[in-house]
């Protein structure tokens, strides 16, 4: 069982987990990407603390960053493994999932007809890739890339919208192609957390896009890491492309930014839950046709496989999930206001009757004794201490002068039996043992 056999914090036989699979089977799962997939030798989770096999037993809120496997969508990627592998041409039984995959998820998101499916191995190669593309229509040309800061985007963004390697290995390093960028990142949140007005957060869009001596390129960001979406009103004239990996965005939106000739950039492994990471461009019909899909990537193939199950699933019930977010919002909410030392942050304003209008990402601060608020570096720690004793929380994010903990509400949280609303109380136990200590 190598690696997976030593979990420090979820035996797979105590969790009741799946058996680890078929030789190899777990390599290529987590395969194919970058150095945010390896598993550690001594802990046998990712950087995001997420172990390569379901873990049932873990009180799970963090699908804003990362999210185990669930066990049913693990049997059916090993065994889709094991039968591609057997087959007489396994190269192209695998290009002919990634075809399939492709057409699946263009019908979840509405996009049939309207775009093509790019697959990539993570939403920041997506993004990259969807930069690429547009650079593409315009050689020779520089481009200036609108954006959101950093701290509500990724670490990786600003290099991926300058075609720059983020992590990657030289596999997935940018063309050599005529480019010049240069990346503006604005701010949409002031120094003690609290979000900028959105027709302020526009404005300063607006006036990046109109100094730019290059061509401006605003990144629609649809769900940040906080849950904001900005610039809500991108400035006319500028390209766009909507950053919608956190996958907490209806089809019809998805639909009508590809109608306007916007890329959208998803992923499967927030929102959705899939195993981390699996991206993809949805690249507007009209704009052209989409780059060769290359050789194919078993890793990111299963991770989306994966992610197809829930996807699927919710693409059914989505627009019956309003009340249910609701319910569990009204319980984050109410849990976060009665544990001491936490202090809610504004997010996302409900701005519609949706579940995708709803805020599904809670941040909180935390305060020391001394009535500070920690910050990012010192959450860290609590992170990983709350991790180990089966409670995982989205990861620490700077949030203006100190740092914020978060509780994200996911697709398979909205499925029965309501298996979310049972471990409330263990959640919110966990954070108050660890917010008095």
């Amino acid at each position: 069982m190598g690696n997976i056999g030593r979990l420090t914090a979820w035996n797979i036989e105590q969790a009741g987990a799946t058996p680890a699979g078929p030789d190899g089977f777990i390599d290529t799962l987590t395969g194919g990407g970058d150095s945010r997939l390896v598993i550690g030798r001594l802990g046998g989770v990712n950087k995001y603390l997420c172990p390569p096999v379901p873990a049932p037993d873990l009180v799970c809120v963090s699908s804003c960053t990362a999210s185990p496997i669930a066990p049913a969508a693990f049997r059916r990627c090993a065994e889709t493994f094991v039968r591609l592998n057997s087959s007489a041409s396994p190269g192209d039984e695998w290009a002919g999932l990634h075809r399939q995959i492709e057409t699946r998820l263009l019908a979840c998101f509405g996009a049939s007809g309207l775009a093509h499916a790019i697959l990539c191995p993570s939403g920041t190669d997506a993004l990259l890739t969807a930069t690429m593309l547009l650079a593409g229509e315009r050689p020779g040309s520089g481009i200036a890339a609108i954006l959101p800061q950093a701290s509500e985007t990724g670490s990786g963004v600003p290099r991926a919208a300058s075609l720059r390697p983020f992590d990657g290995p030289a596999a997935l390093a940018p063309p050599p192609i005529d480019y010049a960028a240069r990346v503006v990142e604005v701010a949409l949140r002031w120094p003690d957390g609290t979000p900028i007005d959105g027709n302020r957060v526009a404005e300063a869009f607006k006036a990046a896009a109109s100094a730019a001596t290059d061509r401006p390129v605003v990144f629609l960001t649809h769900g940040t890491k906080t849950g904001l979406i900005a610039p809500v009103i991108p400035p006319s004239g500028p390209d766009v492309i909507v950053d919608a990996c956190q996958g907490r965005i209806a089809p019809e939106t998805v639909a009508r930014y590809l109608r306007r000739g916007w890329p959208v950039v998803v992923t499967g492994s927030k929102f959705f839950g899939g195993p981390a990471f699996s991206g993809a461009v949805l690249f507007p019909s009209a704009r052209g046709a989409a780059r060769p899909r290359g050789q194919p990537n078993p890793g990111m193939l299963l991770r989306w496989l994966a992610a197809l199950d829930t996807i699927e699933a919710f693409a059914a019930i989505g627009s019956q999930c309003a009340g249910r977010v609701q319910v569990q919002r009204h319980a984050i909410e109410a849990g976060l206001a009665a544990t001491p030392n936490v202090v809610p942050l504004p997010g996302l304003s409900a701005h519609g009757p949706g579940w995708s209008d709803a805020a599904t990402i809670f941040s909180f601060a935390l305060r020391s004794p001394g009535g500070r608020l920690l910050t990012a570096a010192e959450l860290r720690p609590i992170y990983t201490r709350l991790a180990q004793h089966g409670v995982l929380l989205g990861q620490p994010v700077e949030f203006g002068q100190f740092g914020a903990l978060r509780i994200a509400i996911g697709a398979r949280d909205t499925f029965p039996p309501a298996t979310a609303d049972q471990r409330m109380p263990d959640l919110f136990a966990a954070l108050r043992e660890e917010a008095l200590s």
